[in-house]
């Protein structure tokens, strides 16, 4: 609880507190952005300034929620899957009125206005001299690389030592981070005339080069639902996701949708939605963001594509769309928060990104915290969190120099945020082929380099070849420690280095170059495309889930503990970069992208399996994590009772 005495201290003005004793501050590091310099300074922000600030909460017993969570989720404890309902939760470890009021006494005794105050945050606004006084921070303008005029807190910003444990991160004080859809339009709308195999090799590319000394062959037509859930297992009697619910959190949201996604199911030979089964919530009146944001249409292809793959892949499923009223950081978490407050669904689907490490760019130790502290509550809740691995291969700017699908701005390789924390399942990409009678034949690991058509005529030839890196599955280590789940089951550190968080843990197909159809409205007009990304993945596999919490009969709450208690047996397959049922030598195919009038190359040679920084190998890697399900995946919680259960 929090010293009265010592809170009236802080809050005390400045010649008040001429004869009063110290007050200690708890700092909160790492929340000054790179960007702030000396050299970047453009002098102090007008004193009159009005800021908003969110000041995160954190938990009032952090020690005891880490032994409940362990417990909760370790499928050998005696508490396994012995959930909390919301308001249980927030009765054991959410902060109480008693400290919410000191926290506010202590803004408002600083001049600042208290604008929100939820189970989450406390929203206050005021003039910057008051934001000063209140987090011990002067605030100045700084010029970014860009040019741009951005303020910020010259230091840390800190809190009062006695409420150091109850706030654990202030955002709006800088420019935030912002993230972005993981998913890449791959093909051209199907009504344009293209060529593509009905499995993996049929087609041969008349009249194009060959490449690897082998003659080519175009790549399968983009995968409808069917074909995956035969893949996988998934859909069938008993394990459709019947009684569960999904929701899919993205920015924005489709003014289309769920009509087509009804039009998407009708024209692969699926079942629209039930009246009732889908749900949304978006608030278009409150979107902002849009100049740091992608824009609503591009996040609409994303809600597309998330709502096509979970709703394929568990047709029974009650799915239930949020839409964030921007990309940002504050948004988001009210979009994640609004579905674990009220347990409103059994698992959440996020197919979006940022990266901790960027320049510019500010995602704070602390904020990541604020993040973690939401995803234990759904554990805790015994709701699953599923976050997409990233397309950028490692992340690094090697990878980012060529990559369609990556942030410029990144410093260094790495595991993207906040598909590494600790308390989400990473979902990475494979690339899925299938045989002459639609069964399934084996996976790459999601990493693709491209080539194209250079020369004329009779001297034609892909160039270069391999070819320059284009789209691939993200993973690698990320800022967190090893969690407990994963000791012993991925690759050890390097000598000296301390054991870190891996990434991703499963993956399923989500490649560009053999891309998952879509259905969408786009300038007013239905299409049918194909679309690529770990995007695809994540829904895929948060609906397997669904239906494996059909057929164990309860909710199964964080998978990661069971994933890796399940790792080396048969429910996985294994994924590595040359799949032996492909035969020897490089898997490439080629891409026809359809007649065009502008500079983009109709024909595109992929080179496939070559995930960069990232490679798949026998057991876990970096890739693929512990491979794709198998059937045998959902049969084992049909069939082994408790331990699936």
């Amino acid at each position: 609880m929090v010293c009265t005495a010592l809170l009236g201290a802080a809050l005390a003005g400045p010649s008040a507190r001429a004869d009063a004793p110290t007050v200690h501050r708890h700092v909160l590091a790492g929340s000054r952005p790179g960007y702030a310099t000396a050299s970047a300074d453009e002098g102090p922000v007008p004193s009159e300034q009005r800021l908003t600030a969110r000041l995160h909460l954190g938990s009032r017993d952090p020690a005891g929620l880490a032994s409940f969570l362990k417990s909760v989720t370790d499928p050998r404890s005696p508490g396994y899957r012995r959930f909390l309902t919301p308001d249980q939760y927030r009765g054991h470890f959410a902060l109480g009125p008693q400290e919410h009021l000191a926290i506010a006494t202590w803004l408002t005794g600083a001049g600042l206005t208290v604008t929100r105050d939820t189970p989450h945050y406390i929203e206050v606004s005021g003039p910057a001299k008051s934001m000063q006084e209140a987090v011990g921070s002067s605030f100045h303008r700084y010029k970014t690389a860009q040019g741009d005029i951005v303020s910020a807190p010259t230091d840390d910003i800190s809190v009062p030592a006695a409420i150091g444990a109850d706030v654990v991160a202030v955002s709006g004080l800088s420019v935030p981070s912002a993230a972005h859809p993981l998913s890449t339009r791959a093909t051209a709308p199907e009504s344009t005339s293209t060529a593509c195999s009905t499995h993996f090799g049929q087609k041969p590319a008349a009249g194009l080069p060959s490449a690897y000394g082998r003659p080519t062959t175009y790549s399968p037509c983009p995968y409808v639902p069917a074909q995956l859930r035969r893949a996988y297992g998934a859909g069938g009697p008993g394990a459709s996701g019947k009684g569960t619910t999904v929701a899919i959190v993205d920015a924005y949201g489709s003014s289309t949708m769920p009509a087509d996604a009804d039009r998407f199911a009708r024209s692969t030979g699926d079942l629209p939605f039930r009246p009732g089964q889908y749900r949304q919530q978006v608030t278009p009146e409150n979107w902002t963001g849009e100049t740091a944001c992608a824009p609503p249409e591009t996040w609409a292809g994303e809600q597309a594509l998330d709502v096509d793959m979970a709703h394929g892949l568990a047709p029974d499923a009650n799915v239930l769309y949020v839409g964030a009223n921007s990309c940002l950081d504050d948004d988001l978490m009210d979009a994640e928060a609004s579905v674990i407050d009220h347990r409103l669904a059994d698992s959440i689907s996020n197919s979006w990104a940022e990266i901790i490490h960027s320049d510019p760019g500010h995602l704070t130790p602390d904020l990541v915290s604020a993040w973690n502290l939401l995803f234990e509550q759904a554990a805790a809740e015994g709701i699953g969190v599923y976050f997409a691995a990233g397309d950028c291969g490692d992340s690094s700017p090697g990878a980012a120099e060529t990559g369609v699908n990556c942030d410029a701005k990144t410093t260094t390789a790495q595991a993207d945020f906040p598909s590494g924390s600790p308390w989400v399942t990473s979902v990475g990409g494979t690339t899925l082929a299938l045989d002459r009678r639609g069964e399934y034949a084996w996976e790459t690991s999601m990493g693709d380099e491209l080539s194209i058509l250079t020369g004329e005529g009779d001297q034609q030839a892909w160039g270069p070849v391999p070819g320059v890196f284009a789209f691939g599955g993200g993973g690698g280590l990320s800022d967190f420690p090893e969690p407990w789940y994963q000791h012993g089951r991925v690759p050890s550190p390097a000598v000296g280095a301390h054991a870190r968080r891996s990434t991703p843990d499963v993956a399923m197909e989500g490649d560009g170059a053999l891309p998952v159809l879509v259905g969408l409205t786009d300038a007013g007009q239905f299409q049918l495309v194909g679309f690529g990304g770990t995007s695809a993945a994540t829904p895929a596999f948060a609906a397997v889930q669904a239906d494996a919490q059909q057929e164990a009969g309860r909710p199964l709450g964080f998978a990661n503990p069971l994933l890796y208690f399940l790792g080396s047996s048969p429910a996985f397959r294994d994924v590595t970069d040359q799949p032996p049922a492909a035969g020897h030598g490089p898997l490439a195919v080629v891409r026809d992208y359809g007649p065009s009038d502008g500079d983009q190359q109709r024909y595109i040679l992929y080179t496939l399996g070559r995930d960069y920084g990232l490679h798949a190998g026998p057991g876990y890697d970096y890739a693929t994590g512990l491979g794709s399900p198998s059937p045998a995946y959902l049969q084992r919680f049909r069939r082994t009772g408790r331990h699936a259960q």
